[in-house]
């Protein structure tokens, strides 16, 4: 009986891991997941919406040469954190929970449909964050 339910567990938690890297693999579909850029840089500025990992854009230099501005809000923040076991839509590594994320410039955003940019409220500054796509 013991053998059984030894079985049977080990058999459930192989199950809860190969599912689980399905769903990573999944849902990445070859974008770059928080724990990649997480374990490249620990000290990254992240967030996750739809699907997508973005990142603070604000250091780079061609930013400032665009002229970005807030829209419609799209959600906020709901956990911060740099745990990458199952980092979830709306997790931020650096931005604190209830963060607003917003639209840019007049772009309309529907759920499931990540914008390329996507702007939050810090510090009171404005700050830019561009979507990580592969390719």
């Amino acid at each position: 009986m013991k053998k059984k339910v030894i079985l049977f567990i080990i058999a459930a938690v192989l199950a809860i891991v190969a599912l689980a890297m399905i769903f990573q693999s999944h849902e990445s579909a070859g974008n770059p997941t928080a724990k990649e850029i997480l374990s490249e840089n620990p000290d990254a500025d992240i967030l996750k919406l739809d699907g997508l990992i973005y990142s603070n854009a604000s250091d780079r230099e061609w930013i400032e040469e665009d002229n970005y501005t807030k829209n419609e809000p799209i959600g906020e923040v709901k956990k911060q954190t740099t745990n990458t076991w199952w980092y979830q839509n709306l997790y931020a590594s650096k931005l604190p929970k209830g963060t607003k994320i917003y639209s840019v410039n007049d772009k309309e955003y529907s759920k499931g449909d990540a914008p390329a940019f996507s702007m939050v409220e810090k510090d009171h500054k404005e700050v830019i964050y561009q979507s990580l796509v592969e390719g």
